[in-house]
């Protein structure tokens, strides 16, 4: 007699096994942080608060006083926009609304799913109207307690207040993010979170600050971010709410311990940071070569300035500009500049060019691969190889031995190609979001990443390396990408 034994595989396991055969990502392999400050609705656990805004759900650690990375990399809910989150006392069970139906969070697998009606909840949480007694901070105002004013005289509706029955208001506003007030003092705490607009173009690490800016879109708040990638934090710079720093599309930002320049469609404009406000500008009329910058590097006492019309040099000590071979770059595109050693490495419309800081000599680089033959728009070095991306693909050129490789076998990108490189990875933009290329294989290979593996957008405009992970900045936001990660089969 045979003895038929059947094995119940546990429900982890299951849907491990069926996760791998459908291609879903793995855990945690993407975040994105969005302009998070448009807030539809508000629950709250004993432990979290939770927001819903169209660029994800947001959660507070209210036992802790600080932010929690937002569910922004979970897969199931692609595309939809939270217009109503509830959460269940003890925090196990989250669910949302959207345009689509409703939707379970799984911890577990960080995953949705999508479910035909809400559950019986077991919560305390009261939504309440707006009380008139809100006392505002220092900042703020209030119109009639029914909206926020800020500073600079702008009104947010305030959209859902709920009471946790434990001392606190929570509070959403829509255009100025989340706030706190006591169920008894009254007093209105705002919490920034995100990024102050979509669009990210750009992107500039100092220390444990990742400053964030784009062009304006169609954003109601502009200018730039500042990202504590350390501690989860923003604090933002505005544009358009003083004269000194009217609102501008963004290109390209460069900076040091107490300055950040920010090159813009209006001039390069200078911050300074410990005053937190915009103090200098320079256009044409103090000498640039135009008003549109689009790329600055700093060395020393020096800012090269690559604008839409020619390079030009601020001594930074006597604020002189002048024109670096305005025979050869005069009316011509600069859209980057990297500082090698003692050469400064000029990617153009025109070519890639190298300018010995020391001589003064300019020469144009000859690539036996044709690869950059017209326009170059990124340039980034890594040990002792610089990498170049053109319009026809990138090049490696090894500074030790003079050998150039090419890299024609993926995806172009139309209209600019951002650039990341170390020696294990070269990460560029394409069509479809972003390619990284694999330098550390016996076999040259590469492989595109999209929507489907937790991007933000299929337009990846800035890419950054930051150890194993990669900031993409794209139209719809900033992506953590953990390109190391050891779960994913590439």
């Amino acid at each position: 007699m045979i003895r038929r034994i059947f094995f119940i595989l546990p429900a982890a396991v299951l849907l491990l096994i069926v996760s791998d055969a459908r291609g879903i990502r793995p855990k945690d392999q993407a975040v994105t942080w969005a302009d998070f400050n448009y807030i539809s609705s508000v629950a709250s656990s004993m432990t979290h608060v939770y927001f819903a805004t169209p660029g994800g759900i947001i959660r507070y650690n209210k036992l802790e006083s600080r932010w929690e990375l937002p569910l922004t990399g979970a897969e199931g809910m692609e595309n939809e926009q939270p217009a109503r989150v509830w959460v269940e006392h003890f925090d196990d069970y989250l669910y949302v609304r959207t345009g689509s139906g409703l939707y379970e969070y799984n911890r577990l697998f960080d995953r949705w799913y999508p479910i035909n009606e809400l559950p019986d909840i077991e919560s305390d949480n009261e939504h309440i109207a707006t009380p008139q007694d809100l006392i505002p901070s220092t900042s703020l105002n209030f119109v009639e307690s029914q909206s926020v004013v800020d500073p600079y005289n702008r009104t947010y509706p305030i959209v859902d207040v709920l009471d946790d029955q434990s001392g606190d208001l929570w509070i959403g506003t829509w255009g100025y993010g989340a706030g706190v007030a006591g169920s008894s003092a009254r007093l209105l705490e705002l919490l920034p979170y995100g990024l102050v607009q979509n669009q990210v173009n750009t992107l500039y690490r100092d220390d444990s600050l990742l400053w964030i800016a784009g062009w304006m879109g169609n954003s109601y708040r502009t200018g730039l971010t500042a990202f504590n990638v350390n501690d989860n934090s923003f604090a933002y710079l505005e544009s358009g709410v003083q004269g000194s720093f009217p609102a501008s599309d963004i290109y390209c930002l460069e900076g040091d311990s107490v300055a950040l320049y920010i090159g813009t469609a209006d001039g390069l404009y200078v911050a300074d940071l410990q005053r937190w406000q915009v103090v200098e500008r320079f256009g044409r009329r103090q000498g640039l070569s135009d008003f549109e910058i689009l790329a600055l590097e700093k060395r020393h006492d020096s800012l090269f300035v690559g604008t839409g019309r020619g390079l030009d040099l601020i001594d930074l000590a006597t604020d002189s500009i002048g024109h670096v071979y305005a025979n050869q770059f005069g009316g011509r595109l600069i859209y980057d500049l990297e500082v090698i050693g003692d050469f400064l490495w000029i990617g153009s419309d025109i070519g890639a060019y190298r300018l010995s800081l020391v001589e003064g000599n300019l020469q144009r680089f000859d690539d036996p691969h044709g690869v950059l033959f017209a326009r170059v728009y990124d340039i980034e070095s890594y040990g002792n190889k610089v990498w170049f991306a053109s319009d026809d693909g990138l090049l490696s050129l090894d500074m030790s031995s003079g050998e150039t490789v090419p890299f024609r076998d993926f995806t172009r990108r139309a209209g600019g190609r951002a650039l990341a490189v170390n020696d294990r990875i070269a990460a560029a933009a394409s069509d479809r979001g972003m390619t990284l290329i694999f330098l550390d294989r016996r076999d040259r290979f590469s492989r595109e990443f999209t929507t489907d593996d937790g991007l933000a957008s299929s337009t990846v405009n800035a890419l950054l390396l930051d150890g194993d992970y990669i900031w993409v900045g794209t139209d719809l936001g900033l992506t953590r990408f953990f390109w190391n990660n050891p779960d994913r089969i590439d």
